[in-house]
């Protein structure tokens, strides 16, 4: 029988004061305080039929109390409850004179005997018992408590309420989540409640107030558990072991501890540690999926694929809400399908379908946070998901908080609402399984892990490889902008070193290489901005030529003095004639400038096709022949819909003052996906291609290339605050393409549904012949550092690899990966710098320091001491793009970079005592020209080196198209294999090392260029 509607009117609004016990059990130490001294309603107030007649020690013990006579009440508190122990007004009497004694421990133990006593059915005692407890610190004894009434009282909401969010705040979240759910289900909710039982990615609250129970109670230090699970969110895996540790030491089966801790001791390394816990790890700890997860990290690590999957599928089944446990578990399979005939299409598209969905829940419910609680359309979106999950309690929860929300004209909540309504029975339970594969998969049947400390390491470990390496260099770098012509001044507005920066100021502006005259030396394009989108009011965008490293500003003759609100600059060859074009990525209307091969360029917007009606802000692009046609295609990343974020203003409560919004505020806009025509003209097919994501991302950052062992190009896309898109060919006919970051592991790092991503370098990182990432990511979220570990299947390595805590604090936007010292081994180079200033920022500064991580032999990745001689590396910037080019053409890669409170920097290259290179430029003829999707494959002595040709290159950028390869000491001819985007394969043998060659696909040999010189 159908739930009558009328039992779901819209929730009552609650009042949720003190509520989040986790945060707030000063409260209760208060109600404690006063009630115990002597505040409270007398005894005889409330006295219990079960004694009529008050004995003269009852008597002379209310007297003495009433009076404070506490030297008398000691004595008489033992007699009375000798006389009446199972009298609970007479033991809360007794209470209250242990309290007066000084002794508050006593008092708490006695107030929850008289709870026991009358079987917990007097709340108000019960809450004045919770409240002496938590006074001398006693959480757990307090949660035991709780459980006992819950046990004989289950009606009583409030109490349950209490014990839902203690269990939460002591990260015993399978304790908890019953109780939560239970009072979902019961219509005991409140907006408060939806959003703790729906946060699983990290803490979200403060630990301070669990620290002083601990402080109040030191026998028992297991509340510590909350400051340890905030640092292990914080990737400050010392702090947080050292504290599970010492709980473990006193409460060895503490069953969460432990699960933490094994999460903490995987993620740091430390796995012969955590071998060693697991064998005298209590059964108990198979209750967490924290327990699981680690499990599997260790096996995913170690290779143990099966036992991965087995791990990950154990976790889903104690918690089958956590997007983690789904994406780990999606990406595992991956990894097994081919050796496995029992895995079948269907079941991987189950588990990949579960976390996207997951995911899509997580984006809903950040953007209803960032909305202060405020968006009808936000919660009307995580209700719809929840129902597609089979979570229809929770979703109809979030549908009922929807109605009490302001109105938004484009949202239907009561079709939503009733939908779900329709579907609910008295007996549905909390997760509907029917209908649900993901749910109903079975995995029993892969073997359980097998870890021991003394397990074969990670067959991918390259320690041996960088532990020959030749030792790097002294890299110096200078800013020779000045000195070498080159001063421009691209910002998004003026003023931008004061409060009150908008939103859509806070991108910066790009740049790009182009070496726009083919005479081998690279030139620069700059993109400016500083007027009002999307009007062409800007300040113009510039050219500037290099002529023997110097630069000479070339806008005006050249025609490139666009004026549009310019973010990203992509640099290829549209129309396929030699001559390298210019994509202008605007907020607002696009620009397309054809170089016309003499010099000068012309506008040719007018073939992007582009609805001006729908107004878009683009960022990035890239030009890349996608469809496999010999003809370049343009990827156009959008930020964001509408013009909202350009007249909305957002204050900062305690100044009012303008500062940037959070983009989740503002609508995003699907990225587009542009095929270029033999008629010159460029038709949008996104739809077409089938490019439409189940989350819309708000595009930043990108990469075209081949980027895994699959027939055709792959895009991958960095969004800012959510999950990042890989769209790859899922169709040998006509293209379509498929969206699987999540599957592939790019979605995010391991445990965040979304990250503030923007910039990313693209690489071998490892040597190990495929293609790794690096992201950059928002203040209090590490970069990431995806290595890929199987054919198309990526891992985050980031812990691994020493590159968690040291970008914490920063703001990472442009970045690239750049062999600076011709080693062989790429340097990760970060510009960083936060997206606005304003007074009271206790967060990261506005400029921050530039960083450079360098290759260490252990495998790892260490930050670059900056030289002395590098003024730039030593001062705090507010970076934002960076790409590379080589200005004087002496064979060392230097870089430039973009900033909002100062003039472009040109980062030369000075490293003393630099190895030998290699420089290739390819040319495609029966594919695209620039040869975009290309691999290259070199071996000089017994090393080798993959490198992409990719195009993209990241935040708001193009790099050079020439491709360089430091080789280290080896000066031995160099052996090239290019696998060219049409997959046609050729090798062109012996081509010297420190010269430049051309490599023109067909031709048998290679032509030399002019040589670089080292």
């Amino acid at each position: 029988m159908k739930i009558p509607t009328r039992q779901f009117d819209p929730v009552r609004k609650v009042d949720t004061t003190n509520r989040n016990l986790g945060g707030r059990f000063w409260v209760f130490s208060l109600l404690a305080f006063f009630f115990l001294a002597g505040c409270a309603p007398h005894v005889e107030e409330q006295s219990s039929t079960r004694d009529t007649e008050p004995t003269d020690a009852l008597l002379l013990l209310r007297a003495a109390v009433d009076r404070q006579d506490w030297h008398e009440t000691s004595t008489l508190s033992r007699a009375v409850l000798l006389q009446h122990h199972d009298n609970p007004d007479a033991i809360e009497l007794t209470a209250r004179a242990a309290h007066g004694n000084g002794e508050a421990d006593v008092a708490a133990t006695l107030m929850s005997d008289a709870c026991r006593v009358e079987s917990f059915s007097n709340p108000t005692r019960l809450k004045h018992a919770v409240a002496a407890l938590l006074a001398v610190g006693r959480v757990y004894d307090c949660i035991e408590l709780l459980e006992s009434a819950m046990l004989q009282q289950h009606d009583q909401h409030d109490i349950r309420r209490m014990l839902y969010q203690m269990c939460w705040g002591v990260e015993d979240r399978p304790r908890a989540i019953v109780h939560g759910q239970y009072l979902v289900m019961h219509r005991q909710f409140d907006v408060d409640l939806l959003l703790e039982i729906s946060a699983t990615e990290a803490r979200t609250e403060s630990s301070d107030s669990l620290v002083e129970m601990a402080n109040r109670h030191p026998r028992d230090n297991r509340p510590l558990i909350a400051e340890a699970r905030i640092q292990f969110d914080r990737g400050n895996f010392d702090q947080a072991a050292e504290l599970l540790r010492n709980i473990l030491q006193s409460h060895p089966d503490h069953a969460p501890s432990l699960a933490l801790l094994s999460r903490v001791l995987v993620n740091s390394g430390s796995h012969d540690e955590f071998a060693e816990l697991l064998m005298s790890a209590p059964k108990s700890v198979e209750s967490y999926p924290f327990f699981w997860l680690a499990q599997g990290d260790w096996c995913r690590a170690h290779q143990h694929h099966d036992q991965a999957a087995r791990a990950y599928w154990e976790a889903t089944q104690r918690d089958p809400d956590l997007r983690e446990s789904w994406s780990k578990l999606s990406t595992s399979l991956a990894q097994l399908s081919g050796s496995r005939t029992d895995l079948s299409a269907e079941t991987m598209q189950a588990v990949e379908h579960r976390a996207v969905l997951l995911t899509r829940f997580s984006h809903s419910r950040a953007s209803f946070l960032k909305t202060g609680k405020k968006s009808r359309s936000a919660a009307i979106e995580m209700a719809s998901t929840l129902q597609d999950l089979g979570r229809l309690w929770e979703a109809e929860a979030w549908a009922a908080i929807a109605t009490t929300l302001p109105e938004e004209q484009s949202v239907d909540v009561d079709a939503v609402r009733n939908s779900i309504i329709r579907k609910l029975r008295k007996t549905t339970p909390w997760q509907t399984t029917a209908n649900y594969p993901a749910l109903n998969l079975d995995l029993s049947n892969l073997p359980l892990p097998q870890i021991s400390p003394d397990a074969l390491a990670d067959p991918k470990d390259r320690r041996i490889l960088f532990s020959e390496m030749q030792n790097a260099a002294d890299i110096r770098l200078t800013d020779e902008a000045n000195s070498r012509g080159l001063k421009f001044f691209g910002r998004t507005g003026d003023d931008l070193d004061q409060p009150g920066i908008m939103h859509y100021q806070t991108l910066g502006c790009g740049g790009g290489t182009i070496d726009f005259d083919l005479d081998g030396w690279s030139d620069l394009y700059l993109a400016a901005a500083g007027g009002t989108p999307p009007h062409r009011d800007s300040q113009p965008n510039s050219l500037w030529r290099n002529l023997n490293g110097e630069f000479t500003q070339v806008t005006t003759p050249s025609q490139t003095g666009d004026m549009g609100f310019a973010q990203g600059i992509a640099v290829g060859d549209v129309n396929e004639d030699g001559f390298a074009d210019l994509l202008v990525l605007n907020y607002g209307p696009n620009t397309l400038l054809i170089n016309n091969g003499d010099g000068t360029f012309a506008d040719a917007s007018d073939r992007l096709g582009e609805d001006e009606s729908k107004l878009a802000w683009s960022s990035s692009g890239a030009i890349a022949d996608l469809d496999g046609d010999g003809l370049a295609d343009l990827t156009i990343l959008n930020y964001g819909a509408g013009l909202d974020p350009v007249t909305r203003e957002c204050r900062q409560e305690s100044t009012n003052l303008v500062r940037a919004c959070s983009p989740l505020i503002f609508p995003g806009a699907t990225d587009c996906f542009v095929r270029g025509t033999q008629s010159g003209q460029f038709v949008d097919t996104t739809l077409a291609w089938s490019a439409i994501p189940s989350v819309i991302g708000r595009g930043l950052g990108v990469t075209i290339g081949s980027l895994d062992t699959e027939p055709g190009l792959d895009v991958f896309i960095a969004n800012d605050l959510t999950s990042n898109h890989y769209w790859s060919q899922s169709s040998h006919d006509d293209l379509e393409l498929r969206e699987s970051a999540i599957l592939r592991g790019l979605g995010s790092d391991d445990r965040s549904p979304g990250q503030g991503s923007m910039g990313m370098a693209t690489g071998d990182f490892d040597r190990d012949g495929d293609i790794d990432f690096y992201i950059t990511n928002f203040v209090g979220e590490c970069n990431t550092y995806h290595e890929q570990v199987g054919a198309g299947l990526w891992r985050d390595q980031t812990a691994l690899q020493n590159l968690y805590a040291p970008t914490l604090p920063f703001v990472g936007f442009g970045t690239e990966a750049i062999d600076l010292d011709n080693n062989g081994i790429l340097e990760l180079i970060v510009a960083n710098g936060h997206i606005d200033t304003y007074p009271g920022e206790k967060a990261a500064p506005y400029a921050q320091l530039m960083q450079i991580f360098q290759r260490q032999s252990s495998g790892g990745y260490q930050a670059l001491a900056a030289s002395s001689e590098c003024d730039y590396l030593h001062t705090p910037h507010v970076g934002r793009a960076l790409w590379t080019l080589d200005v004087n053409r002496d064979g060392l890669t230097d870089f430039a970079v973009t900033h909002q409170t100062e003039p472009v920097a040109l980062l030369v290259n000075q490293t003393r005592d630099a190895g030998h290179c290699i420089e290739l430029q390819l040319v495609g003829r029966d594919c695209s020209r620039d040869a975009i999707g290309a691999t290259i494959e070199l071996h000089s002595d017994d090393q080798r080196w993959t490198v992409p040709v990719t195009s993209g290159d990241g935040y708001l950028s193009s790099n050079e198209r020439i491709i360089r390869i430091g080789i280290g000491e080896s000066t031995d001819d160099c052996d090239v294999t290019v696998t060219w985007p049409d997959d046609y394969r050729q090798t062109y043998r012996s081509l010297t090392a420190n010269a430049s060659w051309m490599l023109v696909q067909g031709d048998e040999k290679a032509f030399p260029m002019s040589p670089a010189n080292p």
